[in-house]
């Protein structure tokens, strides 16, 4: 299909405060999208509104949860008020509970579901009931490599990325006679992202980005590829493309080493006390990396690569 152009096409980023969130927001705003930025810091929101304008865009940030449908709403009526009608839509706004699942606390479970689940769901609605008001529109939500692979360590977080990939391979079924329509899965493997900092851990160990850790900008990268060409399905990288590889040719095989790998490489070799991270708060910090990757160098090397490949022309 025709590459989408998006320079002066609005996009909303809910999660744009961290991560990849805030890395697609960014490259967005160096190519001069008008931005829709949402999270639930009106702190941070502003911050990023700022940095945003600072590359040249057009942007306003507007906190909101979006467990709330009230909320979802006022989204897509401060943003159409704005700039008119809405072109593309990414979900990246996700939580994270480590343990196995009888060591998890009912709490914590209900605030994944809540935000990974139910968040996704009501702002995937909204950006649907609009797009298809207007016969046209792209909607991108962010699920994992864990969407497609088990993990016995984060059961609860593996099952909501099962989930939202299920949500999005359902609309991209439901909207492939609407072809000015798009439904778009990206399906990223370990990312240096600040979410492992602030996840909730109750398995008595640290935890830490699960080795390689991949750069928020290369998964922003195909956040953008696919609002310039949507497709049903993208990963990232060499790690990502080997592991959905594995799973067509030896799906069991894969499944297993990959499970059993992952959920020995999330922990550090230092004790840690049982805590609820930072779920259900809005006021932490905002930056794209989690600071995981040691080797300064390649670091800096797939941010700068990441940044390159997000916003050439």
């Amino acid at each position: 299909m025709k590459s989408r152009r998006i320079a002066g096409s609005t996009i909303v980023v809910v999660g744009a405060t961290s991560g990849v969130g805030k890395a697609t927001a960014l490259s967005l705003a160096a190519i001069g999208a008008q931005l829709v930025l949402v999270a639930r810091s009106a702190e941070h929101v502003a911050t990023v509104e700022s940095e945003c304008r600072a590359l040249g865009a057009t942007a306003i940030g507007i906190p909101a949860d979006i467990t709330r449908p009230d909320d979802v709403d006022r989204i897509v009526t401060t943003a159409t008020a704005h700039f008119g009608p809405i072109d593309t839509w990414i979900n990246t706004a996700a939580a994270l509970v480590v343990g196995e699942l009888h060591h998890q606390p009912v709490d914590d479970i209900q605030r994944i579901i809540a935000t990974n689940v139910l968040g996704t769901t009501l702002a995937s609605r909204a950006a649907m009931i609009h797009f298809r008001s207007r016969n046209a529109g792209v909607l991108i939500n962010l699920s994992s490599l864990l969407g497609a692979i088990p993990n016995p360590i984060v059961p609860t977080y593996s099952m909501t990325k099962y989930a939202v990939r299920g949500l999005t391979l359902s609309l991209h079924q439901s909207t492939l006679r609407r072809t000015p329509i798009h439904a778009c899965t990206i399906m990223p493997g370990p990312i240096d992202t600040p979410m492992f900092a602030r996840a909730a851990n109750h398995t008595g160990r640290a935890i830490r980005a699960i080795p390689p850790a991949f750069s928020t900008e290369r998964v922003a990268a195909a956040v953008i590829r696919s609002v310039r060409r949507p497709r049903r399905q993208r990963t990232t990288g060499f790690t990502g493309a080997l592991i959905v590889t594995g799973l067509h040719v030896l799906p069991r095989f894969t499944e297993t080493v990959v499970a059993q790998l992952a959920a020995r490489l999330i922990f550090q070799a230092i004790p840690a006390a049982d805590t609820g991270g930072t779920l259900g708060k809005a006021n932490v910090p905002s930056r794209t990396s989690g600071g995981w990757r040691r080797n300064r160098l390649r670091a800096h090397i797939g941010d700068t690569l990441g940044r390159h490949l997000a916003r050439r022309g």
